[in-house]
């Protein structure tokens, strides 16, 4: 008598327990349904503004036709620049002591 008690309060637990797991289950489904709704709503009011300020700017486009002459600039180099560098002798051990180290 006491296993046939036992078996059917085990029952019941479990039966108490799977309907408790599948009712936070289907609030879990919901809250998630909601935030999506949500985060699509807030996406697509983002998206609303966004093309509304992009309609707003390109109905404030203006096209102009100007007519450009170019000129050409002269340069006159008044100082002499040397290409090739010459170093002194002490600069240029300098340089050979660094390149070793």
């Amino acid at each position: 008598m006491i296993d046939k008690a036992r078996v059917i309060a085990y029952g019941i637990v479990a039966a108490v327990s799977l309907a408790v797991g599948w009712q936070v289950h289907a609030w879990k489904v919901a809250y998630d349904l909601e935030r999506d709704r949500a985060a699509q709503a807030a996406a697509a009011e983002l998206v609303r503004e966004v093309s509304g300020k992009t309609l707003e700017a390109i109905s404030g486009i203006r096209i102009e036709n100007k007519t450009i002459y170019q000129q050409g600039r002269m340069e006159v180099m008044r100082e002499t620049i040397y290409r090739d560098c010459v170093l002194p002798d002490a600069g240029r051990v300098l340089l050979e002591s660094s390149r070793k180290n």
